[in-house]
């Protein structure tokens, strides 16, 4: 049995979203609120752009200029505390790159993950040794315990499909030529598809492959996710909260502006309705894995 872990991440981004729309409705710039608690604007564009996480003391401290009612300042400094401790990745931390934190933080409390991949299988469907492969790859100069740390990591983060409490709901659009590439060897390969077929078949995942034969798409210039998260509570904004992510060769882009997630939903629906439903997803990677076994 699998139980759902926190992150700080979504604490961060509701007191950043809660600082912002309370001082919006004050009628303050950033620089005036800043300076009324005797700091800099740029410390306060950091929180509310969470790139910093608010002390509790400085939530009452803004707030209270703000003439927000103290039962709403409470509540929101409970939640200041929450952003504050450490994800549950923290023992990778060092072998974890910040932007990748981020992330993880994010994938914990998402409440539905939509992601189009063209290269590689995602992370939260990967086999030990498939995610092996893949480190190996992608940060070749790690030692032996490195690798060994961060495979294990990749692997931990899958609990997230597996919750009892509150699994994510993940739907996940495969470019088929991904499934040909032998990452970590023909063996891997296999089981890796294998593993596929059987998560597939939980009620929370559904996978889909876009078919060699559906020829170009919007997305051929890369992979990409969005993800959905759970509404706020009273006292916190109401907001379309969604974020879509890219995967860079240095680092990740991170977009929340609905204007700016609104393609990426728009392009995921159409490669989900190009795609094969699932029962022909799940035969096409029975003859892949059948055609690689026989070589």
């Amino acid at each position: 049995m699998t139980t759902r872990r926190l992150s700080p991440t979504v604490p961060t981004r509701r007191v950043a979203s809660t600082l912002r729309m309370y001082r919006e409705r004050k009628g303050m710039g950033v620089g005036e609120a800043a300076a009324g608690v005797d700091h800099q604007s740029s410390w306060l564009s950091r929180i509310e752009g969470m790139e910093n996480r608010a002390h509790p003391n400085d939530v009452q401290a803004l707030l209270m200029q703000y003439d927000v009612e103290q039962p709403v300042i409470e509540a929101v400094k409970a939640v200041a505390r929450q952003s504050r401790k450490r994800g549950w990745w923290y023992p990778y931390h060092d072998v974890l790159p910040d932007w990748f934190g981020q992330y993880l933080g994010l994938e914990s409390d998402a409440s539905t993950i939509r992601a189009f991949d063209g290269l590689a299988v995602p992370g939260l469907l990967q086999t030990e040794e498939y995610a092996r492969a893949m480190v190996q790859a992608l940060v070749p100069r790690q030692s032996a315990a490195e690798i060994d740390r961060f495979t294990r990591l990749r692997i931990e983060r899958q609990q997230r499909i597996s919750d009892d409490e509150d699994p994510v709901q993940f739907r996940a659009v495969l470019d088929e030529g991904l499934l040909w590439r032998q990452v970590g060897g023909t063996q891997v390969m296999i089981e890796q598809i294998e593993w596929l077929l059987e998560v597939g078949q939980r009620p929370n995942v559904e996978i889909q492959v876009l078919p060699s034969a559906a020829g170009a798409h919007p997305a051929m210039n890369g992979s990409f996710v969005v993800m959905d998260f759970p509404p706020l509570p009273t006292p916190f904004p109401t907001i379309d909260d969604r974020i879509a992510y890219v995967d860079l060769l240095v680092g990740a882009k991170y977009f929340d502006n609905a204007a700016e997630v609104a393609p990426y939903e728009a392009v995921w629906e159409q490669l989900r309705g190009d795609a094969l439903s699932s029962d022909e997803s799940d035969a096409l990677l029975r003859r892949i894995a059948k055609r690689l076994a026989a070589h």
